[in-house]
């Protein structure tokens, strides 16, 4: 039987960059910046976690560069996954919106949800647990779900209408690594067990302002 195989229906994926030594001691130097100005940002934010901290947006140029960089790189290879604004009135520009540094404790988790503008992303800055140990504790030994067990996953609808999920391992492998993806792709961080040190991940959002045109 002759027959071609034919790819259709994709959907977008996620981008992973690992941050150079000089940009993840950019970032801790942000975050204890944060830790100073304490202004929280858990009320605006889905976690059920207990500190989540604003991070500064002033003097964010090389990081601000590298993120609009990365989206840049997305778009090469997915294509763009909003609805372009511009018209003869108006004109686009992709904006690095804000970014906050969560401290996740043991039991604490993020449920499913989505976020504000057109990208957003993450940087595993600490990760306390390694995946492997986490899934023989007896709270997963015995489950069958026991690949969700401290890690990072992404919730999608396939060109079936099933839903499905995309698991990242936690570790100290994922430490240093920024995730990009759509802002409304949905995702989740579930709970850690048996260690009180924090993870501590940094996340923002990318949005396109709209602007009008100069006559």
């Amino acid at each position: 039987m002759d027959y071609k195989m034919h790819q259709f229906l994709p959907n977008p994926g996620y981008m992973t960059y690992k941050l150079s030594k000089e940009e993840m001691d950019f970032v801790w130097k942000k975050i204890d910046q944060a830790l100073i100005d304490n202004e929280s940002a858990n009320n605006r934010l889905a976690g059920n976690i207990n500190k989540s901290l604003d991070m500064d947006m002033s003097n964010i140029g090389p990081f601000n560069s590298k993120i609009l960089a990365l989206c840049e790189g997305y778009e090469e290879k997915f294509g763009k996954t909003y609805k372009n604004q511009s018209s003869a009135e108006k004109s686009n520009e992709i904006i690095f919106d804000a970014w906050w540094v969560n401290y996740q404790f043991q039991n604490e988790f993020n449920p499913q949800h989505n976020h504000s503008g057109i990208y957003s992303w993450v940087i595993w800055m600490n990760i306390p647990t390694e995946y492997n140990d986490q899934k023989n504790l007896p709270i997963a030994a015995n489950s069958g779900s026991d690949s969700r067990i401290s890690n990072f996953e992404f919730t999608y609808t396939n060109s079936l209408g099933n839903v499905k999920e995309h698991i990242i391992n936690m570790g100290k492998a994922a430490e240093g690594t920024l995730c990009l993806f759509p802002s409304e792709l949905k995702h989740s961080v579930n709970p850690f067990y048996n260690s009180t040190e924090p993870r501590i991940t940094v996340a923002g959002n990318v949005s396109l302002y709209t602007y009008p045109k100069k006559s």
